[in-house]
């Protein structure tokens, strides 16, 4: 009995404390820096009204609605400071942050000052805020703890170009993947346990009320939806679906299909009601219940459906790729659409056929790598990015050791 404890406590804590592929907490990286920066984008439209003296809600009146829990420590580096160019200064440190995170550029930095900057803009002003900010602010917090940069980052790639990253990335711990998991746990379970305290969850007439708030209005539906036989479904298969996203999703065999019915619930939720970026927020953190190498299984498994665009690239006569540049090409390319030969090409250019023997420019490489969208579309950089990754065939080759002369 007693082994079979210390072997189940084994288990467990390998499953919550354990190594693993970073890739996972690349993607939500950039999915998160990515909602983040559009965010604060949107936000800026009216940021004179909301975070300095001159709006609703001035440095006096901002601090005076945050003290309500005045027991409670807050992060604010704005407090005391109604100076409208350090808010504006220091809100647009805030969305550069929010950038660099989104690709991956000095990502160490870059979440922390992330984190701390989306906690003091939401203390500076609580009256805007709705549950997609919470669990942003959450979010920021999970990014700067974790190894963020380790996987799908320009990190990384500068690393690979410098050959100092081998082409797998190195394993991580993967406690703060499985605290993204927790919150999406307590999210769902606590939201289902406030519902059900409410009379109108448990007859079913939840979800007719909502729509009746014109604040919230986005998009019209047929008005059946909004009969009593649908309102009845609505209501408890919003709670089936809840509570199962925060018990059964960490049953593998039913994983697939619980996240599949939350991505359809927010989507439905993101069509009808307007709420800035909240379904894409929950659905950001559905991507942390799989582990780094289902993640980059399942690119691999999605460039086998589009084989049929792949490409076989040769660099110029006498020339051919870097060890290093060519790691970062290959970083590049999840889908694995791209394949360049370590011998040099027999023609004086770039060479780059596809499957049926059709020969593109080299754009064309850049097309089917999925980490050179970002950039690749600003002109001259694609080609300079090749160009520098060249080198010549002889400067590949170890060089014999000079013979010794005797004087």
């Amino acid at each position: 009995m007693r082994g079979l404890r210390v072997g189940f406590l084994r288990k467990a804590n390998e499953a919550i404390f354990g190594y693993g592929s970073p890739t996972t907490l690349g993607v939500f990286r950039i999915i998160v820096g990515s909602l983040a920066f559009i965010n604060f984008l949107m936000i800026a439209v009216d940021f004179e009204a909301w975070f300095t003296e001159r709006g609703f809600v001035p440095t006096r009146l901002g601090e005076q609605f945050a003290s309500r829990n005045a027991d409670l420590p807050k992060l604010n580096l704005m407090f005391g400071i109604p100076d409208t160019g350090f808010a504006m200064a220091f809100y647009a440190l805030v969305v550069v942050a929010a950038f660099c995170t989104a690709i991956g550029l000095w990502t160490r930095v870059a979440t922390i000052l992330l984190c701390v900057g989306t906690i003091s803009l939401h203390m500076r002003n609580q009256a805007i805020l709705h549950g997609g900010d919470t669990l942003l602010r959450a979010c920021t917090l999970y990014l700067a703890i974790a190894p963020s940069g380790a996987a799908c980052s320009v990190d990384r790639l500068i690393a690979l170009w410098k050959g100092k990253a081998p082409q797998i990335p190195p394993l991580v711990s993967l406690w703060p993947q499985r605290l993204i998991q927790y919150q999406v746990a307590i999210v769902y379970f606590t939201t289902v346990w406030h519902k059900w305290i409410g009379n109108t969850w448990r007859d079913g007439t939840a979800t007719w009320y909502v729509p009746q708030l014109q604040e919230f209005e986005r998009f019209p539906v047929p008005a059946w939806v909004d009969s009593l036989p649908m309102v009845k479904f609505t209501t408890y298969a919003t709670l089936i679906v809840e509570l199962a996203l925060a018990t059964l999703v960490f049953y593998k065999p039913y994983r697939k299909w619980v996240l599949l019915s939350g991505l359809i619930l927010h989507g439905v939720i993101e069509y009808r009601f307007n709420i800035p970026l909240f379904a894409f927020m929950m659905c950001s953190l559905y991507i942390a219940f799989y582990d780094g190498e289902e993640v980059t299984a399942w690119f691999k498994r999605l460039g086998e459906r589009f084989r049929k665009f792949r490409l076989v690239v040769r660099t110029p006569k006498g020339m051919k790729l870097a060890a290093g540049p060519r790691r970062a090409l290959t970083a590049i390319d999840p889908l694995d659409l791209v394949s360049i030969p370590e011998s040099p090409g027999l023609d004086p250019h770039w060479n780059v056929e596809t499957v049926d023997d059709r020969r593109l420019g080299p754009g064309a490489m850049a097309r089917r790598m999925i980490g050179a969208w970002p950039w690749a579309w600003v002109p001259g950089v694609w080609s300079r990015v090749l160009r520098q990754g060249l080198i010549a065939e002889d400067a590949a080759r170890p060089q014999p050791a000079p013979e010794k002369t005797h004087v």
